[in-house]
């Protein structure tokens, strides 16, 4: 499958066309008024911001008639969105974009996106999930394909007020970009750190390993298979057994492990995200809600001028 930036043509021809406002996910369409929106008028960044739409008819017209390179919405509500005034409450967001994937299983370098690394996105946001949802008892999560990766958004009323500081600390356990006091906990914090600690090693090159281990990387890509085996199974002694300096490497897999997700996204309550419905034209791909996200599909993102030619 090929990306390409999508023609003003065809920017037209998917908002008069194909484009239907009902497929707005409903908590969407249920608050848009109390929600900012953003317009990227031609692929430069969101810089028309401050929006304010009161119907579904309004911000349909708007799109008809303009055809936006991008569309943004708020994760936040506002009693005064047109000035971002009074906030209410903000959903917590997390972003995973397939393009700045710590490691990739594919030969994409950093600022690439194929659909390896799409399936790599869309497994870790499915291990997010898990975490939420097990770990933390969250159940109002919603899915949408972003362009070039996937959203979730935690909409449980538990989390919509946190501040700052707190998404940030949440960020950090669901990815697990601390060492735990305890590797060998069967569950909670610890087996989070070793589930995606192993996701991280198991994919790193030994190219990759050089470049902080330049003495141990070769004896470390040779060891994996075991290393990963101790690593699942929370042996840290086993572990500096096999390369020796288990805390050094330990600390490179949470510093990757954290560039699973964006967290500048999830801490930021004013964080706008790209509107599910709309079109990514950087990429020609719809942005689509995501009812299953265990059987998503690309081909439920193409636009008709793609398929059609």
């Amino acid at each position: 499958m090929q990306f390409r930036k999508a023609t003003p043509e065809e920017r037209k021809r998917f908002y008069q066309e194909e484009w239907n406002k009902h497929e707005i996910p409903d908590f969407i369409q249920q608050t848009l008024s109390l929600r900012e929106f953003g317009f990227d008028p031609d692929g430069s960044g969101p810089n028309q911001r401050y929006r304010q739409f009161f119907t579904l008819e309004q911000l349909s017209s708007y799109l008809k008639s303009n055809f936006p390179f991008s569309v943004y919405v708020s994760v936040a509500l506002y009693e005064q969105p047109s000035r971002r005034a009074g906030w209410i409450k903000s959903e917590l967001a997390f972003d995973v974009d397939a393009k700045d994937l710590p490691v990739k299983p594919c030969s994409c370098g950093q600022g690439e996106v194929c659909e390896c690394c799409l399936e790599e996105a869309r497994r870790v946001v499915m291990l997010l999930s898990d975490v939420l949802s097990s770990d933390l008892g969250l159940r109002d999560l919603r899915f949408s394909y972003s362009g070039r990766g996937f959203h979730l958004r935690v909409l449980d009323e538990a989390v919509s007020k946190l501040e700052q500081n707190e998404r940030a600390q949440l960020v950090s356990y669901v990815t697990g970009s601390v060492i735990p006091t305890d590797l060998s906990f069967v569950l909670g914090y610890s087996k989070v750190f070793r589930e995606f600690a192993a996701r991280t090693l198991e994919r790193l090159s030994e190219e990759k390993l050089k470049e902080v281990f330049p003495k141990l990387a070769q004896r470390i890509q040779e060891k994996k298979r075991e290393v990963l085996e101790a690593l699942r199974r929370g042996r840290r002694e086993e572990i500096k057994r096999l390369v020796g300096k288990e805390e050094k490497l330990l600390e490179f897999l949470a510093k990757l492990n954290a560039g699973w997700v964006d967290g500048r996204v999830t801490v930021d309550v004013k964080r706008i995200l790209r509107l599910p419905s709309t079109l990514h034209s950087g990429v020609s791909m719809k942005c689509v809600p995501i009812r299953d996200i265990e059987n998503f599909s690309l081909d439920q993102a193409i636009p008709k001028f793609i398929l059609e030619g």
